[in-house]
């Protein structure tokens, strides 16, 4: 099915030419140890964590702060990073807006067990979401894997970063050196024959290979977009290597006349006229800087969260309807981080409750919305396939298990669930001490702490 999505006629793929193998990132694990790496070491939590260390303390350093000094000098200087609204008020860009700025409720979540609640300290009890809006830049600069674009010399990004606090996806892969207290930032990717078109739309971001980033920060953008008859001829621009769920999603908010061009890793393309949409939902890759305080726990307009609900080719009220569909789900999780150690136990214990045990991840994105609207309660920990929650009607009860960290983002998945009606409640589990990996560390639950209101999806 991936090939056939890729080579549809309404898709323009820019090569990768051969001798090109992307970021530092990627062209170290393009090695025999990074193979080594993903297929042998990856899985253990403490040497991933120790090398994750190393890269991050010498390598990482070395490449972006050092031998930026020996090669291509020019293209890697230090430029001016401006956030997109500033941009437009600087240079007297007129601005189409496709939603106005929204206050969120965000209430405290349900937590067990009820002694644990102090985990939860909240960031806000509301906030507001600011207005989306659509601006034209000429002769601007699109990369692979990243929503930052290049605009003569400088570097324009949305509203919402906070790069104080925010560390990026861009800088962990060895794409962008950011100097947070200068506002600066050093390009360390530079395609020498970028590709050319009259017009497109931005949509790329580091984080769009991420099913949840993409459910919530992505696609209700490229919705709103694609709903406005005034661009329904400009061709949007996505990441490349994209999951077949993830473009079938993109087709169907794209509608099927949309001409898509599909951005590699390290290619560009230059655009006489550039689209550019701003932000319509953020949660941060990593916290730069633990001994600030204010993280954002991710933030989410619930009009772009509407745009796309409300899409007609998504057939929501079609889908509520379906009676095929179990009202009670167990969220099986497959991965090698975060995971439930007693995840068996647990899982018995609510199919005995007729819950379902789904596994989403082997669905198609069709099928997963399918599934959660029909859904009227939910368990299962914290991972990409809860945030099909968004397709969840408001009656539904959510029910997550996290670890017990305060460092925990607790608010992203309340965030996510108060900006489409609903709200979740917590079940807190005690980390696997014997292990590293900080928030990402593996845990249990205590089966005695369940309370009979989640079993029973009361």
């Amino acid at each position: 099915m991936i090939k056939s999505i890729y080579s549809s006629p309404k898709i323009r793929n820019i090569e990768t030419p051969p001798d090109e193998r992307g970021d530092i990132l990627a062209r170290v694990l393009s090695t025999w140890f990074g193979h080594f790496y993903t297929n042998h070491l990856k899985q253990h939590a403490v040497i991933r964590q120790i090398l994750e260390w190393i890269w991050r303390r010498y390598y990482l350093f070395y490449a972006t702060r050092v031998a930026v000094h020996f090669s291509e000098r020019k293209e890697k200087r230090w430029r001016p990073l401006i956030r997109l609204s500033d941009f437009t008020r600087k240079r007297g860009l007129p601005i189409h807006i496709l939603a106005d700025k929204t206050f969120i409720e965000t209430p405290k979540p349900e937590v067990f067990p009820v002694c644990d609640q102090d985990y939860l300290a909240s960031p806000h009890d509301r906030y507001e979401f600011p207005e989306i809006f659509v601006t034209t830049v000429k002769n601007a600069v699109a990369y692979g894997g990243t929503n930052l674009v290049l605009v003569d010399d400088e570097v324009v990004c949305h509203d919402l970063y906070d790069f104080q606090r925010d560390y990026t996806s861009e800088e962990l892969h060895g794409r962008t050196l950011i100097h947070p207290r200068s506002k600066r930032i050093r390009w360390l990717l530079h395609d020498k024959n970028p590709d050319r078109v009259p017009a497109a739309a931005v949509f790329v971001d580091a984080c769009a290979p991420n099913y949840a980033h993409w459910l919530t920060e992505v696609l209700p953008r490229i919705a709103l977009f694609c709903l406005e008859k005034r661009f329904k001829d400009v061709p949007i621009v996505v990441n490349s290597g994209l999951h077949k769920n993830i473009m079938e999603s993109l087709f169907l908010a794209a509608g099927p006349e949309r001409k898509i061009i599909v951005l590699p890793v390290s290619r560009a393309l230059y655009c006489d006229e550039l689209y550019i949409t701003s932000v319509s939902g953020y949660v941060p890759f990593e916290r730069r800087n633990n001994s600030l305080s204010g993280h954002s726990h991710g933030v989410f307009s619930p009009l772009a969260f509407n745009a796309l609900l409300g899409h007609p080719k998504l057939g929501l009220k079609q889908n509520a309807k379906d009676s095929h569909w179990p009202k009670k789900i167990f969220l099986r999780r497959n991965s090698e981080i975060r995971n439930v150690v007693n995840a068996t136990e647990l899982e018995r214990m609510f199919f005995s409750h007729g819950y379902s045990v789904v596994e989403p991840e082997r669905m198609t994105f069709s099928q997963q919305v399918k599934l959660f609207s029909n859904a009227r309660v939910i368990a299962g920990s914290s991972g990409a396939a809860l945030a099909n929650i968004i397709f969840c009607p408001p009656i539904t009860k959510i029910c997550i298990f996290i670890s017990k960290d305060p460092e925990t983002s607790y608010w992203y998945w309340q965030n996510i669930a108060c900006a489409t009606g609903k709200t979740v409640t917590y079940v807190l589990g005690e980390k696997n001490k014997s292990r590293m990996g900080g928030i990402h560390t593996s845990f249990a639950i205590d089966l005695n702490s369940l309370p009979s209101s989640i079993l029973e999806g009361k």
